[in-house]
Formats: C-alpha cells, structure tokens, sequence
C-alpha cells in the first residue's frame, strides 16, 4: 500500500494506517533531526511531535507533495522551532565553530570511519541551505524536487545548492580549512 493509501485511510479514521506511516518514516526521520539537533533525546521528542503534529493536520495533507515531503517539512520546522527556543546561535552562525585539521592523509593513517567523522565535521561548517540540501539528498536520498519542496525552494535552487556544496566540501577537506 502506498503512503498516499494510508494517508486516505487515516482520513476516513483508520489510525492503524497512520501507525504504518510512522513504522515506515521514523527511523529515517529519527536520523535526520538526530543530525540536526546532535541529542538523542531532543531528536526522540522531537520525531514525536513531528509525528504527532502529522496526525494532527493529516486532513489538510494534499497530495500535490508527496507524504515524505510534507513529513520532513514538519521536520524541518520543529527543527527550527527547537533551535529558535534555546536561542542557540551556533546552528546559525556556524563559521565562528573551530574546525579540526582536514588536510589529506597521505600515509593512510586515518580508518575509513575517522575520514568519515572528518567528512561530517566539514558537512557542519556548510551554510545552512546548503547543508540541509546535502543532509536531505545523501541521508535521507531525497530526489531534488523533493528537497525543493521541503525546503520551500526550486529543484534547480536545490542542485546548485548542492553542487556549491559538494564544491566546498573539496576544498575544505584538501585545504584542510572551513
């Protein structure tokens, strides 16, 4: 059955369909605002309330975006919503974080898992926009007119967002600097 299936059959009170929605979305959407927010238990209320608001207002889900889309949309909001609470600059202001030494391993030191880290540390000195479109389109393998939708924006906004990403990231990692 297709999400959109669910989706009608919650409408018309089947909140065992809703049920499958979230078995079928949680874990994704759990790893995703786990990267965005780096607390387990901040992440874990927060899928709640994404799920909860879901149910919530699934009578005016309209299926001119697909269910993933208007469920990581959500997310991205109560994101927002969390970081506009604790008022932490530093998700917004994220230059002024010191960064660890990228620079190339020649010797092959560094496992594939501390290259990984490094990758992801430099992942977090991106610009907001442009971090989002990469964690939407590798983490959560959003196509980028779904990444468009998500984030209010263009699919064409979206890959050259996640072009000039993908720019960044080879220069920060060969340069060593954000």
């Amino acid at each position: 059955m297709t999400d959109y299936q669910l989706v009608e059959r919650v409408k018309n009170g089947e909140t065992g369909a809703f049920e499958e929605l979230v078995l079928r979305h949680q874990k994704a959407m759990y790893y995703f605002v786990l990267r965005l927010l780096k607390n387990s238990q901040e992440a874990e209320d927060t899928v709640q309330k994404i799920f909860l608001l879901a149910y919530q207002n699934i009578k005016g889900f309209r299926a001119d975006a697909s269910f993933k889309t208007w469920i990581y949309k959500i997310g991205i909001n109560q994101c927002h919503n969390y970081f506009r609470s604790i008022k932490n600059r530093e998700y917004i202001q994220v230059e002024e974080v010191p960064v660890a030494d990228y620079k190339a391993d020649p010797e092959g030191e560094f496992s594939a898992k501390e290259r990984l880290a490094r990758l992801q540390e430099a992942v977090e000195h991106l610009p907001y926009k442009q971090r989002m479109v990469v964690t939407l389109r590798i983490h959560q393998e959003l196509s980028f007119e779904e990444i468009g939708k998500t984030l209010g924006i263009r699919t064409n906004s979206a890959k050259v967002n996640f072009h000039h990403a993908l720019e960044k990231l080879k220069t920060m990692i060969k340069t060593g600097k954000p």
